[in-house]
């Protein structure tokens, strides 16, 4: 019998054990893509007390040294078991989906999903459990359409047999879905278990001020005038008279009363006539007022709307309605993927020259970055796992990007203090020609900026025998040069993802263009228990002699 009235809740207390997690790898890829470098999966109550990782990238070797960067970012990323979408963000389905009792909907939501692939021809999931045409044979089967094997060779992993846990997969896709929500609304999302590998983001391009939309409410904002009707009646002193009949739409200017209406010139919107040229004006006499409490309403709005803006990502709305509230949702933190480092690294060039009489002019190059994090997370209730992913890409050049003091002709067009300071909305229209002066159709909005963007300037100006040809012709003194810009940009995905990055630049234009290798070291602290180490014997138990030797005779009294 308890003494108090209370039942406890708490967990009983464990002895916490330490496991370690090593781990080597050496993979190749190419530019443009994100790579999957390795996962590490975490218990239920598993945290890591010490995270290490080192990884180096190796550039293959190119005819030429590059004029521009290429940069290498390193990501470590934590997936909660709470983020796949199976589960609603609910601790309750994901405790009953573990001990396998029913959910919500009545049914046991699988813990872990498997077999699953998604195919990119068709917009498809299929399962390959019991698939003849799908099946989990070997390692090097590809699914048609799938890319399963793209995901699993970059990993480094084998796989047979008839099951295979999609956990891997699914936390990949998570973490390039939440990126992409936090870095623009308009890109696309990919299926959870979708095996190609997903398109690298550009790193810094110079210009991340440029946006496809905005709202133009929170800049406005908006004053109420109170006293004024906007649907105020129109009262005159004359009618129309002269209806033949009860059911007769008709109306006979006979009598001498104006407006008129005859026939089919009657224009009936649902319960109302319409007129030309009847005007209303508001007169003198009328109160229109506009309290200071109004303009502050509007500022205060405004406000918040900036701080409501950048819970864009979270896809429920009540839970941004709560935290708006300042109402802390715990649960929401392990929705999604958990950041735990980035570092970034540029590929250092080593150019090597023949020594040959014959090749003194010939050279080869090649490139190197090593990147070192650290992390730690504390105990993740949820489980869940933490991938490394890694992205190669050139820096953008924008060659073409347009010059405005170039096309300055008139003082008035130069920045104006006072009329700037005074602009109620201060965004400016970006054209098309601000990405390529020879844009197809320079005129046409490429995006919106801050008012005078364009004398934010950074600018890369590549000329003389390197200067970009107007129809983009091969030129071979630009082989150097690994242009990633596209032909009559527009803001749309392209402008965010590195999709369909060429290979001109290396010697080798089929094998994948960068090695990686990496090593990690994790410590985490959990839950499991571990057995005593086993020390090797023959058929004769130690145990068993030394139990003979021992007297277990008891004296009888």
């Amino acid at each position: 019998m308890r003494m108090t009235e209370m039942i406890p809740n708490s967990p009983i207390a464990v002895q916490k054990s330490v496991r370690s997690a090593k781990g080597r790898v050496l993979t190749s890829g190419d530019a443009g893509k994100i790579l999957p470098l390795k996962y590490e999966w975490l218990h239920r109550e598993d945290g890591v007390r010490s995270g290490k990782i080192r990884a180096n990238i190796e550039m293959m070797e190119t005819s030429e040294m590059l004029m521009n960067g290429v940069g290498v970012t390193l990501y470590a990323h934590f997936v909660p078991m709470l983020a796949f979408d199976r589960f609603n963000g609910s601790m309750d389905e994901l405790n009953r989906s573990y001990k396998k009792e029913n959910g919500a909907a009545g049914s046991v939501v699988p813990f872990f999903e498997q077999n699953k692939i998604f195919r990119a021809d068709n917009n498809t999931l299929v399962s390959t459990d019991g698939n003849s045409n799908y099946p989990h044979g070997t390692d090097t089967l590809d699914y048609v359409g799938s890319g399963n094997v793209d995901f699993y060779k970059t990993l480094g992993i084998h796989f047979e047999g008839s099951n295979l846990n999609t956990t891997p997969v699914e936390a990949y896709n998570a973490i390039v879905n939440h990126r992409r929500k936090a870095r623009s609304k308009s890109l696309p999302l990919r299926n959870a278990f979708d095996h190609r590998l997903a398109d690298a983001f550009w790193i810094n391009n110079g210009m991340q001020n440029i946006v496809p939309d905005y709202d133009q409410s929170l800049i406005d904002g908006q004053v109420t005038l109170a006293g004024l009707t906007f649907q105020a009646p129109i009262k005159s002193l004359r009618t129309t008279g002269g209806k033949v009949a009860s059911n007769d739409d008709t109306f006979s200017g006979s009598l001498g009363y104006s407006p008129e209406q005859l026939g089919s010139t009657i224009v009936d919107d649902g319960d109302y006539y319409l007129f030309d040229e009847i005007f209303a004006e508001l007169q003198t006499g009328g109160n229109a007022t506009m309290s200071l409490a109004d303009i502050e309403q509007a500022r205060k709005t405004a406000a918040f709307a900036k701080l409501r803006a950048k819970y864009d990502g979270i896809d429920d709305e009540h839970v941004i309605d709560l935290l708006m509230s300042g109402i802390r949702v715990p649960e929401e933190a392990l929705k999604q993927p958990i950041l735990l480092g980035r570092q970034r690294a540029m590929i250092g060039f080593n150019q090597r020259y023949a020594t040959d009489g014959a090749n003194l002019d010939k050279s080869a190059t090649n490139g190197m970055a090593t990147i070192d994090m650290s992390f730690r997370t504390p105990a993740m209730n949820t489980g869940g796992i933490i991938m490394l992913t890694c992205e190669i890409v050139p820096e953008q050049l924008w060659e073409r990007k347009k010059d405005y003091f170039l096309y300055t002709t008139d003082p008035d067009t130069l920045p104006n203090y006072l009329s700037d300071v005074l602009d109620p909305e201060k965004v400016a229209v970006v054209k098309n020609d601000h990405a390529d002066v020879n844009h197809a159709t320079p005129d046409g909005t490429f995006g919106y900026a801050p008012l005078n963007h364009e004398w934010q300037r950074d600018a890369v100006n590549v000329g003389g025998k390197y200067y970009r040809p107007a129809n983009d012709a091969f030129d071979e003194d630009r082989a150097k040069i690994w242009t990633a810009e596209s032909t009559d940009p527009t803001l749309n995905e392209d402008f965010y993802l590195c999709s369909g990055l060429h290979k001109k630049v290396f010697a080798d234009q089929v094998s994948d263009s960068f090695e990686i290798t990496c090593l990690s070291d994790m410590q985490i602290v959990g839950n499991t228990v571990f057995g005593a180490g086993l020390q090797e014997t023959d058929a004769t138990s130690d145990y068993d002699t030394i139990t003979s030797q021992v007297d277990s005779s008891r004296i009888a009294k």
